[in-house]
């Protein structure tokens, strides 16, 4: 999918419709952090698609990756969390068709409570 085409819902218009972290609720126009649109299945067969994508901060977005000191790591279970809470439901049958699978290797759960507690102190809630 090209971000020039008008036909099709873009990554700019996504994260232009989500303007905070899913995780912290960081607002995009907070100085500190910025956006970054993840794919929640990613790798060489992710596919470009809205169902995929999801707003994070940097720092979520790392977190997702990777271990943060005094934070942990965001599991994936979290990021579909995550995914409902800001577009209304995640579709889980069609990320796993992403990967020619009838069900993802993990479920949902719940965020962790440090990046709860996180959102809570510093991000707020999100906008709208």
């Amino acid at each position: 999918m090209s971000e020039d085409t008008d036909e099709q819902f873009t990554r700019r218009d996504y994260m232009m419709l989500h303007p905070f972290c899913a995780v912290c609720h960081w607002p995009a126009d907070r100085r500190g952090r910025w956006m970054e649109l993840h794919h929640i299945v990613g790798g060489a067969g992710r596919k470009d698609i809205p169902e995929n994508w999801i707003s994070l901060c940097n720092r979520c977005h790392h977190a997702v990756h990777n271990k943060l000191m005094d934070y942990g790591e965001i599991p994936r279970g979290a990021i579909l969390t995550a995914k409902e809470e800001v577009d209304g439901s995640v579709n889980v049958e069609k990320l796993a068709s992403l990967r020619r699978r009838k069900a993802l290797p993990y479920e949902q759960e719940p965020i962790p409570d440090k990046f709860l507690r996180d959102r809570r102190q510093h991000g707020g809630k999100p906008w709208p």
